[in-house]
């Protein structure tokens, strides 16, 4: 049957559509590299070279936090030094106690180059570098490399290697010293040791600063007017062999300094100075808070003898600039303009060139002019700077180095570049579609729309590479802007004008041919006999049932989802008990616990029953789990495997039955690598139930309203669906309003549904549990019986937006622009036009941004845990938008003849896409860990490999090493219990930032802490009596941010002064206010007993 004339023509006009928007696309993006790679200044990064430095750890196997020390003598103050720091995850540099750097990236190696020499000191140097890793397996390590030069051909080198010193905790330390002090004697610390990093060559961090700025000497001059004027204008001139050729300045000035370069402003006054003038600070009575010396810890005000005002002369740093953008080719006009106001206008410049592997310098010397004319002939009379030292001199000393300073390139003439540079390429872009479309078109005698169709989908798997070859840059492994390099800009044009030699295959790669050329290979293979025979085994020998008669075809789809199960179930099984219990799984296990003994999950508050009040349906499985395998790691966590393995199939079915079995097997498998879910799934809170419990109900509750009237079994089986995620997590209740708009939109303009019994009956009984489950929480409370205040005090939706910590982004950047989800949410957005007919997209969409909505603006608490149950549906909707565009690309590729050249090139746009989405999801080639909105900031459980917190670290090594008579003060107390087999003696809690019940029932009436009703210290008096009382006390960070959050300045400085920190680890130490008792540990008494 042929179409119409009318419905060819309807045909065209909706290709030619798509044809427009592939173009446009392409043009824009092409555009935009350009832009990046030749219209903007780069963004240069450089990778450290460590020469012969080594990778070193700690000798202890288990050792994720370590201090690195290395003591340095000099002779004379240096005139220059710096040092350049890789380490796993984060460090902490520090130079004689003073901080130079903090960096901080998890599951990265993170390194760094910095100046130091205005830190070291004449006589005896400590070099400390610190680091607390965050991800597992493996210790914490380190590669140093420096350099020391003091005058002018002593120089000492700083290596890494075996004879650093390490420890992994800063309790080696006898006495009140610093750990990073010179008096600690480094006879007493261990050595350190190879690492096996050596051997790997691992991928570094990039950084923004060239090292030849810090690694070469200073080479120029202090400059003045030979007639000191407080106000001075200083110009030269720098050759360069190319335009924009890689040129680096850094400047220091006597005060106020305006910089140009070629009459391009590079700096502002009071930029290269730190003495400049500043605005006047108004009065204040009020008192300035201490800084923070480390965590928990104030620093002690120290006083410091006032500086004289008034003081001419102020210290200055020298500051770098990349000025490569605005050099051009021949000779380049530098010009420095200096303002004063008692001593003389003073400059100092050093700076280079780079040529190749060369480099050429230039600075500050006699030769530089005083005006701003550097390049006046030789007739005219000009005026010479005059020479007042090289760096070094006083009154300014040895310059500090500081890193590159960013550059400010906003303004409208470069925002009408910018878009004249993007404009004319996709004019150019437009143009030549046109011109090849008219060509081909007459030499293949086609009609104009068929070439024009055709020729725009060949621009598509440029679009999709282009967008594809984006990801590296935000991989810390790769420099931030990897793709726009000039190779890639070129090869992109290149591919664009030859991917066009494909016109020529379309009279001889056709459909008939592709068929033909398949029967032939079906034909050598004998397809149709080994299919044969294997159909007689199946049937006739093994005599299997009629299931496994079942066409191939249909039965696929099925067998590739069991498949992406079995992968997922593999990923959240590895290492499922290797991470210790935290605080909120370990709350859920001690619950599970009271099933035996009642029947439901209960604690004891002031030795009274209090039956749990939310995550009621948590604890069962749990429960059940203990019961079969005992209570472990493994046992506890393999419920919420299961469930996640299961919310695999959920995900793959629900796609499959609202939209096709591609969708679902796509967004299936990537949620199955996801390391968001993998992580939540081998954790044992609520989150892997919830979340499954809610797919189950969107999925029943839309197979409930398909039909008129709706289906009552999947209408029920909802309401049961969305009872068991309520009990899992009351903040699910958002679900019924979500599901309500869903049902709007699906059922557009129908009201039929208001009158189905069942839905009211379905509504009362969810109505009912929701009321049920409020009055329980209120019932179990005791409002006059604690203080302080939880999560708990939340009972309901309230109008969060009215209220100081109202945060309307939060949930957009934590979920939907997150480093793995940033994709997915761009193709919703992108496919909201075209796909918005589609019931099923509608539904989805929907259902997310009504979610989105409700969590932002009525829940009076933010975590990015609470957007998991519905984060599988920005999964389902990208993938989804992605398919069906990938449809309408097909869809053009038949109406321009259906060629195989079309199907090939939209074929290759759409498999790019998808691909594009899976690589940025997870990590297994990218580690896209600077994608999200926020930048490198990881939220919690959103990388592999990552611990929280090592309360079974911390606790064992307690147990180890207590004696009888000993207090323990645990940071967690429960989870202490567990790991420890005993409880602790007290509770440190004097803040009272956090719910503290009142135990009436005991001797001593007293407040207890609400997890092992352990009596509270409420104060720093009853901290020190406990103390004093004991012979040795223990105290457990664990973690650090619960524990410090919870006591008061007075406390935290009084166990930093009295404390030695005995063991680190994972977010946790632990702390032993010594004193005088008899070595005999727990074990040993238990031993004698």
């Amino acid at each position: 049957m042929q179409d119409s004339p009318a419905q060819e023509k309807v045909l065209s006009s909706s290709a030619l559509r798509w044809a427009w928007i592939l173009v446009v696309a392409c043009g824009l993006l092409l555009g935009y590299y350009l832009l990046q790679s030749y219209g903007l200044p780069r963004h240069r990064q450089y990778q450290l070279d460590f020469g012969k430095a080594l990778w070193i750890e700690p000798a202890e196997d288990r050792a994720p936090v370590a201090y690195f020390r290395k003591e340095v003598y000099l002779s004379a103050l240096p005139s220059q030094a710096w040092i350049k720091v890789a380490a796993s995850d984060n460090f902490g540099l520090m130079v004689n106690g003073h901080t130079i750097a903090n960096r901080s990236s998890v599951k990265t190696l993170e390194a760094g180059i910095y100046d130091i020499k205005r830190a070291l000191k004449m006589g005896t140097n400590v070099v400390a570098v610190s680091i607390a890793r965050t991800s597992y397996p493996g210790p914490a390590q380190l590669l140093l490399r420096g350099e020391i030069i003091q005058g002018q051909d002593k120089s000492i080198q700083l290596l890494s290697d075996e004879s650093w010193r390490v420890s992994n905790r800063t309790g080696i330390i006898a006495g009140l010293q610093e750990w990073n002090s010179k008096r600690v004697q480094d006879e007493t610390w261990p050595r350190a040791r190879r690492s096996p990093l050596n051997d790997q060559n691992p991928a570094i961090s990039w950084v923004d600063t060239n090292p030849l700025l810090l690694e070469q000497p200073r080479v120029g001059y202090w400059i003045m007017a030979d007639n000191a004027a407080s106000e001075a204008v200083f110009s030269t001139t720098i050759t360069a062999d190319k335009a924009r050729q890689e040129t680096w300045i850094q400047v220091a000035s006597s005060a106020d300094l305006n910089l140009a370069i070629n009459g391009h402003i590079i700096t502002l006054a009071s930029s290269a100075s730190r003495g400049s003038k500043k605005l006047p600070h108004l009065p204040s009575n009020d008192e300035t808070s201490p800084e923070v010396d480390k965590p928990g810890r104030a620093a002690k005000v120290q006083t410091e003898p006032a500086k004289a005002k008034g003081a001419p002369f102020q210290s200055v740093d020298l500051s770098a600039y990349d000025v490569s953008y605005w050099i051009k080719r021949g000779h380049n006009a530098i010009v420095a303009t200096v303002r004063t106001e008692r001593i003389p206008a003073s400059l100092f410049v050093d700076g280079f060139i780079l040529k190749g592997d060369e480099f050429k310098r230039f600075s500050t010397s006699a030769a530089w002019q005083v005006g701003d004319q550097p390049t006046l002939e030789q007739g005219v009379a000009r005026q010479q700077a005059v020479q007042i030292g090289p760096d070094g001199i006083a009154p300014w000393g040895y310059l500090p180095q500081d890193k590159a300073r960013p550059l400010d390139h906003s303004g409208f003439a470069s925002l009408f570049q910018s878009w004249a540079m993007i404009g004319l390429t996709l004019g150019f872009i437009v143009a030549l579609w046109l011109i090849v479309s008219a060509i081909v078109s007459r030499w293949l005698g086609e009609p104009l729309a068929n070439s024009m169709a055709r020729d725009a989908l060949l621009h598509g798997p440029i679009l999709a590479g282009l967008l594809l070859m984006l990801l590296p840059n935000y991989d810390p492994r790769f420099p931030s802007e990897w793709s726009f390099q000039p190779k890639f800009v070129v090869g992109a044009f290149a591919a664009l004008i030859l991917i066009r030699l494909f016109h020529l295959l379309v009279d001889t790669w056709t459909p008939a041919g592709r068929r033909a050329r398949l029967e032939r290979i079906k034909t050598g293979t004998q397809w149709e006999a080994r299919r044969a025979q294997a159909h007689d085994l199946i049937s006739q020998r093994l005599r299997l049932p009629e299931l496994f008669e079942i066409p191939f075809r249909r039965l696929l789809p099925s067998l590739i989802l069991i498949l992406i199960m079995f992968l997922g179930l593999g990923l959240r099984y590895h290492a499922l008990g290797y991470v210790s219990f935290d605080h909120d799984e370990m709350g859920q296990i001690s619950k599970s616990k009271g099933i035996f003994s009642l029947g439901f999950p209960y604690t004891l508050a002031a030795g009274q029953v209090r039956w749990t009040t939310t995550y009621e349906a948590v604890p069962y499985p749990l429960a059940l789990s203990g019961f079969l395998f005992g209570y472990s790691e493994w046992s506890m966590r393999l419920p919420s495997c299961l469930m996640g393995t299961l919310c695999i199939g959920v995900i793959g079915l629900m796609g499959r039955r609202l939209f096709d079995w591609r969708i679902g097997l796509f967004a299936a498998f990537v949620y199955a690598c996801l390391p968001l879910n993998i992580r939540w799934a081998q954790n044992a809170f609520y989150l892997s139930q919830c979340q499954l419990m809610a797919m189950l109900t969107y999925w029943l509750f839309y197979e409930a309203i398909q039909t008129r009237p709706f289906r009552r079994k999947f209408l029920t089986a909802a309401a049961v669906a969305f009872s068991l995620s309520y009990l899992s997590w009351e903040g699910t209740g958002f679900l019924l309003p979500a599901l309500f708009i869903g049902l709007l939109v699906v059922r557009w303009g129908q009201w039929w549904w208001l009158k189905d019994f069942h839905l009211y009956r379905c509504l009362f009984f969810v109505g009912a549990l929701v009321v049920a489950q409020y009055c329980s929480r209120m019932l179990a409370g005791s409002p006059y019986l604690q203080v302080g205040s939880g999560l708990s005090n939340l009972t309901g939706p309230s109008l969060f937006f009215l209220k100081p910590g109202y945060q309307p982004m939060f949930y957009v950047d934590k979920l939907l622009l997150s480093e793995n989800h940033v994709f997915f949410t761009l193709m919703i957005l992108v496919g909201l036009p075209f796909c918005w007919r589609h019931s099923g997209f509608r539904y989805v969409v929907v259902l997310l941004a009504t979610l989105v909505i409700l969590h932002t603006n009525f829940l009076a608490a933010l975590s990015p845990r609470y957007c998991y149950y519905f984060q599988p549906l920005v999964i389902m909707g990208g993938v989804a938008a992605t398919f069906m565009l990938y449809d309408r690309v097909l869809a053009l590729a038949r109406s321009a003849g259906d060629s195989s050249v079309a199907r090939f090139a939209a074929h290759a746009t759409g498999l790019i896409f998808l691909l594009l989405l899976f690589v940025q999801s997870n990590e297994s080639l990218l580690k896209e860990y600077q994608l999200s909105s926020t930048g490198d900031s990881p939220q919690m459980m959103s990388r592999l490999n990552t611990y929280r917190y090592d309360y079974r670290g911390a606790a064992e090594f307690v147990k180890a090493h207590a004696r009888p008579g000993d207090v323990i003060l645990p940071g967690i107390p429960h989870v202490f219990d567990y790991y420890a087999g005993f409880p602790g003696n007290y509770f440190l809690n004097t803040l009272f930032t956090s719910k503290v019940p009142y135990n009436q029932l005991l001797d001593e009436p007293r407040f207890v802490d609400k997890f092992g009703s352990l009596p509270v210290i409420r104060n720093i008096s009853e901290f020190k009596e406990v103390v004093n009382r004991s012979g040795r006390t223990w105290v457990i960070f664990a973690p650090y941010a619960s524990f410090e959050g919870l006591n008061s300045a007075a406390v935290l400085d009084y166990i930093h002064e009295h404390a030695r920190a005995e063991f680190e680890s994972y977010r946790a130490k632990v702390y032993l206010i010594q004193g005088a008792q008899p070595p005999v540990t727990v074990a040993d008494a238990h031993t004698a007993e």
